[in-house]
């Protein structure tokens, strides 16, 4: 199943295939693997950093260097073809709050925040909703409908 996404353009093997080419490649199956595969066959992403989020939901334990190594594993065995990764952006899933971020009102009216503002205000709502004291938060992921 293809991706409709400009970061892996398309998915060139089925899970079978990329198996077995992983296999001749001298690569275990593992778990993570595995969970990284099946983001990029059935789930929907626009950048390498949403595949991650995805993953990391499903296993805490994947770290976002697995991903990125799977990814150029994937392009070397054939499996994905992957263009322009350094020049796209993510659609917005994931924020990583460098260059802080800017809130639409219901009014149109846009609100900059930098990245200090915005760690400032999700740790004053964290500790305030009881959650232990954060040090530091990495990144905001944004739950949509689709």
């Amino acid at each position: 199943m293809a991706q409709t996404n400009e970061n892996i353009n398309e998915v060139l093997m089925n899970e079978e295939d990329i198996y077995a080419r992983l296999r001749e490649n001298g690569l275990r199956l593992t778990e993570q693997r595995k969970i990284i595969i099946d983001v990029i066959l059935h789930e929907t992403f626009s950048c390498c950093k949403e595949v991650y989020v995805l993953a990391h939901k499903k296993d805490a334990s994947i770290g976002i260097a697995t991903v990125y190594r799977m990814i150029n594993v994937l392009e070397e065995i054939g499996a994905i073809s992957r263009k322009n990764i350094e020049t796209i952006n993510c659609n917005g899933r994931c924020c990583d709050m460098k260059n802080g971020c800017t809130v639409v009102t219901e009014n149109s009216k846009k609100i900059i925040l930098s990245e200090d503002d915005i760690q400032e205000a999700l740790k004053y709502i964290m500790e305030k909703n009881g959650y232990s004291k954060v040090e530091e938060i990495r990144a905001v992921l944004v739950n949509r409908q689709d």
